[in-house]
Order: C-alpha cells, then sequence, then structure tokens
C-alpha cells in the first residue's frame, strides 16, 4: 500500500510540471541547423582550415628566417689549448652565442608560384564544402517532403476510415430494420478493419519519415519533434519549365564541383610552373652574428689578469654576411621527372574538368526529363481524382436509394483513395524534381 501511494504522489508531482513545447522545424531550419552540426560538414570544414593555414604559410615563406643558437660544453682531461699553443690537463667550460639569417632572393619563381598554388589549393576546399553543403540540403528536402507526403496519407486514410465508419453505422441501422442482407453489413464491417488497418500503417510510415529526417539533423530522439506544414504547397503546372542549356548554363557558373575541377586545373598549372622553376639557378642571402668564451681563454693585453666572459663576448665577436649562387647541373633526373609528372598532372586535370562538365550536362538533362515526367504524371494524376470524386459521389448517391451494394460501394471509394495517394506521391515527387532544377539555376531551397 505505502509503494502505491508514493507512485500516485509520484505521478502528480510529474503530471503538474511545465511540459516542453514542441518545435516545429522549418525546411530552411533543419537546413540551417544540419549545415552547422553535420559531420562530414564539419570535416570539410576542417580540411579548408587547413588549406588556409598552407596559403598563410605560402606568403611567410616570402620573409628571411630568423634563428638564435646558444651552446655550452664541459671537457676534461688533456687537451689542446689554442690560446697558448700548448697541451695541458684541465678542466674546460666553454659555450657559444649567436644569431643567423637567410633568405631566397630568387629561386625561379617557386615562392610565388606555390603562393598561388596554395590560394587555388585553398578555394577548391571551399567548392568541396560547398559542395557538401547542397548535398545535405538536398537530402533534407527529400526527407522533408517524405515527412509532409505521409502525413497527407495518413489524413487520407483517416478520412476513409471515417467514411466507412458512417456508412458501417448506416448498414447496421438498415439491417436492424431489415432492408440489408447480414452479408451486406459484414462486407463493410471487413472494409472497416481493412481501413483501420491502412490507417495504422500510414500512421507508421509517417514515424519512419519522421525518423529519417531526425537522423539526418543527428537528433537524439524523434521525441519533441514536429516540421512546420506550409499554408500552401500546391504547384503551378501551368508555367513551362526552363530549357535544358539555360539551366546549364546557369549551373556551370555556380556548380561547386565544376568551381571545384577548375581551380584544381589552375593548382596544377602552377605546380607545372614550380616543377620548371628547379631548372633555374637560385640566389640567396645569408648572414650571422656570433662569439663565445672560454674558461682556457688568456687575455693577450694582460695574461696575469682574470679573462671574464663578457670581455670574451666582446673580443670574439664577429660578423659574417654571405650571398650564394647555387646553379642545378644533374640530380639523377629528378628535376626532369618532376616536371614530367606535372605536366602529366596537368593533362589529368584538363580531363577532370572535362568530365565534370560533361556528368553536370547529363545530370541536368536527366533532372530535367525527370520533372518533365513527374509534372505530366502530377497532372493526370489530378485529373484521375476529379473523375473518380465524381464517380464516388455518383456510386454514394446510388447507394443511398438501394440501386448498389457496398462491394460497388468499396470498389468506387478505393479507388478514389487510391487515385488521391498517387496525386499525393506525384505532387510532392514534382516538387522535389523542381527543387533539383532550382538547385542547379542557383536559387535556395525553400517551400
Amino acid at each position: 500500500m505505502k509503494k502505491i501511494t508514493l507512485f500516485l504522489c509520484a505521478a502528480c508531482l510529474i503530471s503538474f510540471m511545465p511540459v516542453k513545447a514542441q518545435k516545429a522545424w522549418s525546411l530552411q531550419e533543419c537546413i540551417t541547423y544540419a549545415l552547422e552540426n553535420n559531420l562530414q560538414v564539419k570535416r570539410q570544414e576542417i580540411n579548408v582550415q587547413y588549406n588556409k593555414n598552407n596559403l598563410t604559410q605560402s606568403y611567410f615563406n616570402t620573409l628571411p628566417n630568423l634563428n638564435g643558437q646558444f651552446g655550452e660544453s664541459y671537457s676534461a682531461g688533456q687537451s689542446y689549448d689554442y690560446f697558448t699553443s700548448k697541451y695541458k690537463n684541465q678542466n674546460t667550460w666553454s659555450g657559444n652565442l649567436g644569431i643567423s639569417s637567410n633568405i631566397t632572393l630568387f629561386g625561379g619563381f617557386q615562392t610565388i608560384n606555390n603562393i598561388m598554388k596554395s590560394k587555388y589549393d585553398f578555394l577548391k576546399s571551399q567548392s568541396d564544402l560547398e559542395k557538401s553543403k547542397n548535398d545535405i540540403s538536398l537530402q533534407l528536402a527529400l526527407a522533408y517532403l517524405q515527412v509532409l507526403f505521409t502525413r497527407e496519407l495518413v489524413d487520407v486514410s483517416k478520412n476513409k476510415l471515417d467514411v466507412t465508419s458512417l456508412q458501417v453505422e448506416r448498414t447496421r441501422k438498415m439491417l436492424e430494420v431489415g432492408n440489408v442482407a447480414q452479408g451486406e453489413y459484414l462486407q463493410i464491417k471487413a472494409q472497416e478493419a481493412n481501413d483501420k488497418t491502412s490507417f495504422i500503417n500510414a500512421e507508421n510510415n509517417l514515424g519512419i519519415a519522421y525518423l529519417d529526417l531526425t537522423q539526418l539533423l543527428d537528433l537524439d530522439s524523434v521525441g519533441g519533434f514536429d516540421v512546420v506544414v506550409p499554408a500552401s504547397i500546391e504547384v503551378e503546372l501551368l508555367s513551362a519549365l526552363e530549357t535544358v542549356p539555360n539551366i546549364y548554363t546557369l549551373a556551370l557558373a555556380s556548380m561547386p564541383q565544376i568551381k571545384s575541377a577548375e581551380f584544381t586545373l589552375k593548382s596544377a598549372e602552377k605546380q607545372l610552373s614550380m616543377a620548371w622553376g628547379q631548372v633555374s639557378p637560385s640566389v640567396s642571402l645569408g648572414g650571422s652574428l656570433g662569439t663565445f668564451y672560454s674558461t682556457a681563454a688568456v687575455n693577450p693585453a694582460s695574461p696575469d689578469t682574470r679573462y671574464t666572459v663578457q670581455d670574451q663576448f666582446n673580443d670574439y665577436y664577429t660578423k659574417q654576411f654571405n650571398i650564394g649562387v647555387s646553379v642545378p647541373l644533374f640530380n639523377r633526373l629528378q628535376v626532369k621527372n618532376s616536371i614530367s609528372n606535372a605536366r602529366l598532372q596537368l593533362n589529368d586535370t584538363h580531363l577532370q574538368l572535362d568530365i565534370a562538365k560533361m556528368a553536370l550536362y547529363k545530370e541536368v538533362q536527366q533532372a530535367h526529363a525527370d520533372a518533365s515526367a513527374s509534372r505530366e504524371k502530377y497532372y493526370s494524376s489530378v485529373e484521375a481524382v476529379k473523375y473518380n470524386e465524381e464517380a464516388f459521389k455518383y456510386t454514394s448517391q446510388k447507394l443511398e436509394v438501394g440501386l448498389v451494394n457496398s462491394v460497388d460501394y468499396n470498389i468506387a471509394q478505393n479507388n478514389l483513395i487510391s487515385a488521391k495517394s498517387s496525386m499525393l506521391q506525384a505532387k510532392y515527387e514534382y516538387i522535389f524534381k523542381l527543387k533539383i532544377l532550382d538547385l542547379y539555376m542557383d536559387k535556395p531551397i525553400v517551400l
């Protein structure tokens, strides 16, 4: 009894707790959330940052380097004393301090070409990121439209079940007064059971559609998730589609996969220029400052006095300046093969660009053909629903006066529901095909 009381108290407390309102997500909110949290997109963003760092480093490579060095050593035993030109058995501490710098004045323009190559690699990575975002956006649009489609199927199934239930009640009353046979009533009850099963299946499909969408968003669960149903999602059948050449022209200028292939080609051109730069002589400029001390050192000006470290640093201070020219004569054919490989890579990127353009044209052709076919399919399905509604209305009227039986009524009703389902499927299929065309024409994916 005590456990039951505690359970009831807990249930009451839970019932009075504030319930978090469900958030209805629009398609744009889904896309924005996915682009900010999708793991594949995050990987592409890391790649963009990596190439940005390489570009920054290529700029800094034009600057001279600067390095400092400090060394300290200890020796014990017999050693040659360079200061007295004698061998001595002694313990000695010595150290050195210095700074050096070096810069390449000319290296066959390899540094400049490396900057340009790094820039194109960076731009390519940005285009690849945009391609990933486009792919995610299309996947979300398809999943979102699938949710809307299954929601409408649930409504259609529920309406069909309600109509059948009303017909069951009407037939039951007629059976009680002897106006219909019991077999007639059993047939309509069987139809009601089938409609209940169809309604349950439609609800299950809606749950799966929600699950698919939330998985694309990488959400933990479906609980509390819902979508915004647009006020009007009808499509215009009278407006003509853009022609394939027009869509392809817009796609060439905007599609990130084409830009990526173009930047790859430009990067390969700079790679070939860098390879040719290895043939050129290189000119470098360098300099260094340094000094040292040793406990074995003797002050030449005053051999009997202590030779301090500061005095030694001042006395042994040296400055060095150098300019060098390096001329490549023979490097085991590495330069020749490097140029050859860079030229082959350039030829390959030319082919990659042509392949990308050809693939894009085929994609546009296919998308246009799919949209045209979906448009005709939707138009036909709208006509089918119109005539099936008239047929069902006519059959219902005949049933009211006893001119047809429940079998004929069920056939007309099933034909209408099938036509409506086909129309919904064709409508959302056509909408999705239009969104694909919008993407190729650099239009945002919105409902």
